[in-house]
């Protein structure tokens, strides 16, 4: 009998590993599946990678471990030719979002997901968004 197994391609799995980030950090496709936890009172972004093909499916989680007290508030930032798809938010390129310092709470958070076209879409969401002008 033939072995198959080398054949089927396993399903993108949710690794669960946690990341607390202090200061800006831009991500890589690699990090797929990794939770974001925004650990600074002092306001800070997520850089996402470009979206392309291959990197449909991959996927972040951002969740607020400390809120932020200074600044705009925690963001996620697109590519230049990136949109992020959200409710309450234009899908404009190059448009970061954010809990903006006033809303920012502990516990609040979202996941993004490349569609590997045009952007990254919110598929659920704690807290209220901002977006950036």
């Amino acid at each position: 009998m033939a072995d198959i197994s080398k054949r089927i391609k396993s399903p993108r799995r949710e690794r669960g590993d946690f990341a607390a980030k202090t200061a800006a950090y831009t991500l890589k496709s690699s990090d797929s599946g990794t939770i974001y936890k925004w650990n600074s009172a002092t306001s800070f972004v997520f850089q996402l990678p470009p979206v392309q093909k291959a990197l449909k499916g991959v996927f972040f989680d951002f969740v607020v471990q400390t809120a932020a007290t200074g600044g705009t508030g925690h963001a996620v930032s697109p590519d230049s030719a990136d949109k992020i798809f959200a409710p309450g938010v234009t899908a404009t390129d190059n448009k970061d979002i954010y809990f903006a310092t006033a809303s920012d709470a502990v516990g609040n958070g979202f996941r993004l997901v490349s569609d590997g076209v045009d952007g990254w879409h919110l598929i659920f969401l704690n807290g209220t968004l901002s977006q950036e002008a």
